[in-house]
């Protein structure tokens, strides 16, 4: 330790005697990083929030070749009054004209497109030469209304039940090379889902994934700008007339612009903060300006570092800025602290004496605190969700520049701006806080322990009601588009998060042991055309059994399958079933736009898989993704017997429930992993196995008692709170790291445990008070984001910070009261 403590003497005797030199380094590698601030992107797409190396993935890419994506935004066209009126329906044309004309949307569907029928005047053979639609004029409204409301296909799809509120399908053109990528990606996940991959197949599998990335991110600046053309679009609507966006696309964009937004926002409020916090802790400009510095500098050089890595910022990942500053603010509050506590001594009356002898024994406690919180935020890699593994790397490579700037900057810009000014004492109730809670302390021995055992029971017990049954819609403001279009499409239209079921057709369809097509209907049995399998009454009703039993469910909404299109062709056969004969004769005779719009999206083109897209109610308050989930296996494996290999439950439902279940292994990994690295390095730090679990017990408590709260409170874990604890410990323990440190030194002069509290808590106690009001400050700024799981994540950790700060003034020193462990001497420490 000696050696390591020299580095800090050297640190500041080299800034003080190499001034030019230290600084022309230090502006070369600051201008060299920030040279690629440019390049620093963000990343809110869908895929960014999803499970690395996801099986589900795969086999979602697959659906969505064969029979679409997702890739498309809902237009709620909702007027104040009746909506098929003349006035509405030429509205809605309008707005449709003006949409349909956008470079990047394919086609736009509407209720004026919607092929109309009366059933009494038609049949399934005659439906395409007598069909109208609403565009053509020559059904009257209340007809229409009829039948439109009473399309098995339309019905909750745009069109409500009751036909009050309608909405365009904006269907956006996805460009053939990014299909191309994608297929390219997907056949090989398929081929090669098995066994070891070789180096040469990673490295084929890593360009297929940047190629697709790249294209993604060139196709999302095209949704950005067709989604701000349709909102442009809107602005100019009838003003009496409710217009609004929905749809996964929107969904995505507008994320990426609330994390842009928080970045600005946080950024400028956390700036604010600081200097209140600074003026109010030091009320020195001096003070101010320098730990700001300090701060913008490491920021910029961290925000370089991404942009020369090319690696972007997640929805989660985004936070670092705000927390890097807070960090780094809270290591540079020590710094000046204990370079003040010297000053006020009036031993060294030299500036560069000062210096040296604060960075000499501040070297070795703020190494450890920043190693310990770069632990905790790596722990993070353990979970299988990106933007949560992204964030806790970036945190750790911040830290270690924030640590490196700091001890480099601050003996710089001090030796440069303090000259021979001395400090004054400040005297208030803030500072003597911790002076009047250490002796509080002392003498309230079982409150605490009896508070800290209430505390850890609470911890426990709340600990098993933690849930993820979270609902992406709880995500957002009431105010906002998308909680508002997700509300209403959801109970008018059918539902929001997308579903796919893909079944193979052999297994599940037995073909009948006779030859329905015979007996002077030769003229049909041409091979050009075969009659796939379903197209019989046995097929009809097995799938007509499985919608159903899909429909069933509160927390399905819209079902679409050739369910949908057999009862469409059921009204059209005066409400009677097809028999096997007429099912496969409309087969063979059906033109291809027929086919398309009937047919296609529920059938693969060789009949050797049908497709079933559902669309689920986020927001139903009885909605539990896992149980759904685990239903719909058990019904295919046991009620129609169905293998694995026979059947696909897919789409975006799924893959964002397999993030949400991995939350819980997640949560667990990151806690075990970061106990065990912080206590390890609490070993080697303190040189004491005791101290070293003494002082990660309040750490314990605290992260501990946030989850236990998110439990009794009904707080589901989501990708921002599942930090929480790893980050409590790994920031709470720098105060157990500073306070044993100093406990230690004091210890060395005067060996009366109680003195060395009062002593604790007299000198580094008001550091540590300064950093943590300065952590739970930058934290709860967090609040004013629109994103409803950052705001979670602001103030539980403000909570815990809270917690952890009052523990290590409290409970530790009462534990190391308790046990009086064996204090290791620093050696040869000033």
């Amino acid at each position: 330790m000696e050696f390591r403590s020299k580095i800090g003497h050297w640190i500041a005797d080299l800034a003080i005697r190499k001034t030019p030199l230290v600084l022309s380094i230090l502006v070369i590698i600051i201008v060299a990083l920030g040279y690629k601030l440019d390049n620093f992107r963000l990343d809110a797409s869908a895929d960014s929030l999803l499970l690395e190396n996801d099986p589900a993935l795969t086999a979602y890419r697959k659906t969505y070749l064969e029979y679409g994506s997702d890739d498309y935004l809902f237009l709620l066209f909702d007027p104040e009054d009746e909506l098929f009126t003349e006035k509405n329906l030429k509205n809605l044309a309008d707005l449709q004209e003006k949409v349909v004309k956008l470079s990047s949307v394919r086609s736009v569907t509407s209720i004026l497109d919607i092929p109309l029928f009366d059933p009494q005047e038609t049949d399934i053979f005659t439906v395409e030469q007598q069909t109208t639609t609403l565009r053509e004029g020559k059904f009257e409204l209340d007809k229409a209304k009829a039948i439109l409301t009473s399309n098995p296909i339309y019905k909750d799809l745009i069109i409500s039940k009751d036909g009050s509120l309608t909405a365009l399908q904006v269907n956006l053109e996805i460009p053939d090379q990014l299909k191309n990528s994608i297929r390219q990606l997907t056949e090989f996940q398929v081929a090669n889902a098995e066994g070891e991959l070789s180096p040469q197949q990673i490295e084929q599998k890593n360009q297929l994934k940047t190629k697709v990335r790249t294209q993604n991110e060139q196709y999302s600046k095209v949704t950005q700008k067709t989604i701000d053309d349709i909102r442009a679009i809107i602005a100019e609507g009838p003003k009496d007339t409710r217009l609004f966006l929905g749809g996964v696309p929107m969904i995505a964009n507008d994320l990426m612009e609330y994390v842009q937004s928080d970045l600005t926002i946080f950024g400028g409020l956390i700036f604010i903060i600081l200097i209140l916090i600074l003026t109010l802790i030091f009320r020195q400009l001096h003070w101010i300006i320098l730990p700001l510095s300090i701060c913008t500098l490491a920021v910029l050089s961290m925000v370089g570092v991404l942009g020369w890595l090319d690696w972007p910022a997640t929805v989660i990942s985004s936070n670092f800025i705000a927390l890097l500053l807070i960090m780094t603010m809270s290591l540079t509050i020590h710094l000046i602290v204990r370079f003040r506590e010297l000053s006020l001594r009036n031993d060294q009356p030299s500036v560069a004496e000062r210096l040296k002898h604060t960075l000499s024994t501040m070297f070795m406690p703020c190494l450890f605190t920043a190693l310990t919180t770069m632990v905790a935020f790596g722990s993070l890699v353990v979970s299988d969700i990106r933007p949560v593994k992204d964030f806790g790397l970036m945190m750790s490579m911040g830290l270690a520049i924030a640590f490196v700037i700091a001890f480099i900057t601050f003996p710089l810009f001090v030796h440069l701006t303090y000259k021979s000014r001395k400090e004054t004492a400040l005297e208030s109730k803030l500072t003597e806080f911790t002076s009047a809670l250490g002796r509080w302390t002392l003498n309230n021995n079982r409150f605490i322990m009896l508070t800290a055992l209430a505390i850890a029971t609470f911890s426990i017990t709340g600990l098993f009601r933690l849930s993820v049954d979270n609902k992406f819609i709880d995500y957002f403001r009431s105010s906002t588009e998308i909680y508002q279009g997700m509300k209403t499409i959801d109970e008018q239209l059918g539902g929001t998060t997308p579903l796919d079921i893909v079944i193979k057709t052999k297994p599940l369809i037995k073909t009948p042991e006779y030859n329905e097509f015979d007996d002077g209907f030769d003229e049909f049995e041409s091979d050009e055309k075969e009659v796939p399998k379903v197209f019989t009454q046995n097929g009809v009703e097995t799938i007509a059994e499985v919608h159903s039993y899909i429909e069933q469910y509160s927390v399905t909404g819209k079902v679409l399958s050739l369910t949908s299109s057999f009862r469409l062709l059921n009204n059209l056969n005066g409400g009677e079933p097809l028999d096997d004969f007429l099912l496969g004769l409309f087969y063979k005779r059906m033109s291809a736009d027929i086919s398309r719009q009937l047919i296609d999206p529920y059938l693969k083109e060789d009949g050797s898989e049908i497709h079933l897209n559902v669309r689920m109610i986020d927001s139903h308050p009885e909605l539990k993704r896992s149980e759904f989930l685990n239903d719909l296996h058990s019904y295919f494996q046991n009620n129609l017997e169905l293998s694995k290999e026979d059947y696909a439950i897919t789409g975006m439902f799924v893959l964002y429930n397999n993030m949400l279940s991995s939350l819980f292994d997640s949560q667990i990994k990151t806690i075990a992993t970061v106990f065990l690295a912080i206590l390890i390095m609490f070993i080697f730090i303190f040189r004491s196995l005791t101290l070293a679990v003494l002082g990660l017990i309040p750490n314990a408590l605290a992260a501990t008692m946030v989850l236990g709260a998110m439990g009794w409170f009904g707080i589901p874990l989501d990708m921002m709170t599942i930090m929480i604890a790893a980050i409590a410990i790994g920031i709470g323990v720098d105060n157990t790291i500073h306070y044993i440190f100093r406990f230690r030194r004091e210890y060395a002069k005067n060996d009366n445990y109680e003195n060395c509290v009062q002593a604790c808590h007299d000198s580094i106690g008001k550091a540590l008070y300064y950093t943590s009001l300065t952590v739970i400050a930058g934290f709860s700024v967090l609040v004013f984001s629109n994103f409803i799981p950052t705001i979670y994540f602001g103030v539980l950790t403000s909570i815990a910070m809270a917690t952890a700060l009052l523990a290590n003034l409290t409970l530790l020193p009462r534990l190391i009261l308790w046990f009086k462990p064996n204090i290791p001497a620093l050696n040869n420490d000033k």
